[in-house]
């Protein structure tokens, strides 16, 4: 597990080097014969985005998808409304 890891690290840099190694949060990893697909979470600088990617046993790249899901200011702007009561 550690070595999928690794690579999706890898593969994910590639796609934004800017992301936040421990905020990567894998909720689903398929194997096929020659290849991962791997769906899950990472943080950045900007925001809190989404990923589905598929990469081969070398770490290349076969189809990928990141969609940023919210930005950072939106989210501690709804944070502070929803439990900031105001005492």
């Amino acid at each position: 597990m550690d070595d999928v890891r690794d690579l999706l690290l890898k593969v994910l840099r590639k796609i934004d080097p800017t992301i936040i190694e421990d905020t990567v949060d894998i909720k689903f990893i398929q194997n096929f014969k020659d290849r991962y697909d791997v769906f899950g979470q990472f943080k950045n600088a900007k925001g809190i985005y989404e990923f589905a990617v598929s990469f081969d046993n070398k770490g290349n790249i076969k189809r990928e998808h990141v969609n940023m899901i919210v930005p950072h200011k939106v989210r501690d702007d709804i944070e502070r409304k929803v439990y900031d009561k105001g005492d």
